[in-house]
């Protein structure tokens, strides 16, 4: 009897925990534009929700300890950015009427991650963000190169700026 009991318990609790309790973290898409890293939303979350609504971007050097922001904006909740799979939003670009702060250098080696803090219009929608990582590398040409790291990539676990990226 007592795992029956434990049973009920387990499934009484579980129903009654809020249904925002199961918020979710889905990938943001990295690529890049003449070595500059663009942000945006995956076309399978496009797919999968439409078009969402960005409130505020932040991107963080985890290569340093503390973790240090070294870009990020925020909109007025009246002025929230549709964004699509194929917009660019540009490492250091403030959309109009946006507030953040200074832009820093990116450094090759360093390890980054960038969160995109916005939803889909469908309130029943538990995704709350958008989140990505990426590495900057220097070319033999003396320019600078973005490899995005892939959530199934060893270096998203590891938080370490590969030469060669691994294989998912």
């Amino acid at each position: 009897m007592p795992y029956r009991h434990a049973l009920l318990f387990l499934l009484a609790t579980l129903t009654t925990i809020d249904a925002s309790a199961w918020s979710r973290m889905a990938d943001a898409h990295i690529h890049s534009i003449n070595g500059i890293p663009c942000f945006s939303i995956t076309k399978k979350e496009e797919a999968r929700n439409g078009l969402p609504f960005l409130g505020a971007l932040m991107v963080s050097d985890m290569s340093v300890q503390p973790v240090k922001e070294v870009w990020g904006f925020s909109l007025p909740p009246d002025m929230a950015l549709a964004i699509r799979a194929s917009t660019c939003i540009r490492y250091g670009s403030m959309p109009t009427g946006a507030t953040g702060i200074r832009v820093e250098k990116l450094i090759p080696g360093h390890f980054y991650s960038v969160f995109l803090n916005g939803s889909p219009k469908d309130p029943s929608d538990p995704t709350y963000g958008y989140q990505g990582k990426f590495c900057v590398v220097a070319t033999e040409a003396g320019a600078q190169k973005v490899i995005p790291i892939d959530s199934d990539m060893q270096e998203w676990r590891t938080k370490i700026c590969p030469t060669h990226p691994s294989l998912p």
